[in-house]
């Protein structure tokens, strides 16, 4: 007698609580659908054996191989329905090659990034006084941030003793920023842009070093 086991099926059949994301690549348009993927919560236990490589708030997706055929791999990024986003850190086949294992981490839930910010971009035209002069314009809008102080610098110049304040804002997005960019905070504060640290890395948000425009 010949038995036909074929467990590609199985997750879906007896797992409940599945839901629908998308998986995206870095570079490339579009993005693949899958209907049922499982988030699983990663113990916090788990998080500290990995010595830093995971924290507790990174989590575990499970999606079925028969909805994603191509291997995920380091740096994709899963959408689930709340519009979150979770970067893979790694991935690999579980349950006989029926399902594909990511550990994923949300980089705004582990930085607490409660912020909304927006990115101006000077574009230098010559004054009245024949001086470059910069006119500002709104470059990016809506970036998900947080900012917080980082240190205070004491100059001293012609004899006067001044405190100039650095910040950092944290950004979920890898953007390339130098000194042409400032940040507006949603108060209207707006930063100086210093210089960026992080840029590149699918474990960390980008860092930017910034200083009160005034």
């Amino acid at each position: 007698m010949t038995l036909d086991l074929d467990p590609s099926n199985d997750f879906l059949r007896v797992t409940d609580g599945l839901a629908a994301v998308t998986v995206t690549r870095p570079g490339r348009s579009g993005s693949t659908a899958v209907t049922h993927a499982l988030r699983q919560q990663l113990r916090t236990r788990e998080a500290e054996a990995s010595a830093g490589r995971y924290t507790a708030s990174d989590v575990a997706w499970h999606l079925p191989v028969s909805e994603l055929a191509e291997a995920p791999r380091p740096g994709d990024v899963i959408c689930d329905a709340e519009g979150e986003h979770w970067t893979v850190l790694d991935a690999q086949k579980t349950a006989l090659a029926s399902r594909w294992r990511c550990v994923a981490r949300n980089l705004a839930v582990c930085h607490a990034l409660d912020q909304y910010v927006d990115v101006e971009k000077a574009v230098y035209a010559k004054g009245d006084g024949g001086a470059e002069e910069p006119a500002w314009h709104t470059w990016r809008t809506g970036l998900r941030a947080k900012i917080q102080p980082a240190a205070v610098e004491v100059a001293s110049q012609h004899g006067r003793t001044a405190a100039a304040a650095r910040y950092k804002v944290f950004l979920t997005e890898d953007l390339a920023l130098d000194h042409s960019h400032r940040i507006r905070a949603p108060d209207g504060t707006l930063y100086r842009v210093l210089a960026c640290g992080k840029a590149g890395r699918i474990d960390a948000l980008l860092e930017v070093d910034v200083q009160l425009d005034s």
